[in-house]
């Protein structure tokens, strides 16, 4: 049996096994959320009077982090809390001197949405000693909690639902797996996008002609779209195109490349993420699905837990967003004020 192994490390396939088991239908029931999964609390007026908390932030300007920093921002007007933001830029000495400033500035709690996992101990150290909830990407070994997806499961449920869909309409049958990841984020990336692979095979069997793309920290667009370019090119033909990616982002990358070689057409679409303005995902020729995140929401995840933390009081390590599967279906149901038509 021949292992198929990545420049990355990780075993993605087992040739003969594809192979062998090529067409066969693995049907399954759908991926159930993991117990530490948690409801949104409301935030209650003054629980936060008097604190100070210093919020890192990925990159301000990209719509993901502009949700989750409004949600933020009025959770700070209800709690009474000030509120700290620092802009890492996608860059991990940005986030070093975020961790500095809030040092000096003798915050309370922190909040760290940064993208390079392995800079985390570094930050770490140079930061306040005080409760830290790590955002998305694990902050070791100062993280107090991790709120953020449960990776494995929005991996699952989307390719699931990628899974029914080929299965329905192709017999699963598809030309390529082209896997758009972030893989400075670490054990994040790993667990969402081999969570998307799992919950496709787990309907289809084995994924065909899988590459595997990093896209840079944090996932950035520009950088998918130069590689899906590439990508295309080497796969003159291929009419069906199964594009996943880590975040709403590189799918958008994804698509500036299709769009100039003429084949959006080519890609079907699994996402992570939700915005309801980014149209162009959600009007694609095929859109599949996405799990929704709810950044807009987070806020009320996060902050009740990190009071707490900061009063001395024991918190979840990990606290985990409800997501739900969003498709062409059912979007307007979750929300219903978007324009996309």
């Amino acid at each position: 049996m021949i292992l198929e192994w990545k420049p990355n490390g990780r075993i993605v396939g087992l040739a003969t096994f594809a192979t062998l088991f090529a067409g066969t239908v693995f049907a399954q029931d759908a991926p159930t959320p993991p117990d530490a999964v948690a409801e949104f609390a409301p935030i209650e007026a003054g629980m936060g009077e008097g604190l100070t908390i210093g919020f890192t932030q990925l990159a301000l300007g990209v719509p993901f982090p502009e949700a989750l920093q409004t949600g933020m921002e009025e959770a700070a007007a209800t709690a009474g809390f000030e509120l700290v933001t620092c802009d890492s830029k996608l860059n991990a000495a940005e986030a070093l001197n975020c961790a500095r400033q809030f040092r000096t500035q003798e915050v309370d709690g922190l909040i760290t949405f940064q993208a390079d996992a392995a800079a985390a101990a570094n930050i770490c150290a140079e930061g306040p000693q005080v409760p830290v909830i790590a955002i998305d990407i694990e902050q070791q070994p100062c993280q107090k909690a991790f709120v953020g997806a449960a990776n494995e499961y929005a991996g699952q449920i989307v390719g699931y639902e990628l899974g029914r869909y080929f299965q329905e309409n192709f017999e699963c049958e598809h030309d390529a797996w082209v896997s758009l990841e972030s893989l400075a984020v670490g054990v994040v990336n790993d667990m969402r996008m081999d969570g998307i692979r799992e919950g496709f095979e787990s309907v289809c069997g084995p994924v065909n002609n899988e590459r595997i793309i990093d896209t840079g920290a944090g996932g950035q667009a520009d950088t998918a779209q130069r590689q899906m370019m590439d990508t295309l090119t080497a796969l003159p033909g291929a009419e069906r195109v199964i594009t996943v990616g880590i975040n709403e982002d590189v799918i958008t990358g994804a698509l500036a490349a299709a769009r100039s070689q003429g084949r959006t057409e080519n890609l079907y679409l699994g996402v992570q993420n939700f915005d309801p303005d980014n149209c162009q995902i959600w009007t694609a020729p095929n859109f599949i699905a996405s799990a929704a995140y709810f950044p807009e929401k987070c806020a009320l995840l996060i902050v009740p837990n990190l009071i707490k933390a900061i009063k001395g009081e024991e918190i979840a390590e990990q606290i985990l967003v409800p997501h739900e599967v969003i498709t062409q279906e059912n979007m307007a149901e979750f929300y219903p004020g978007m324009s996309c038509s």
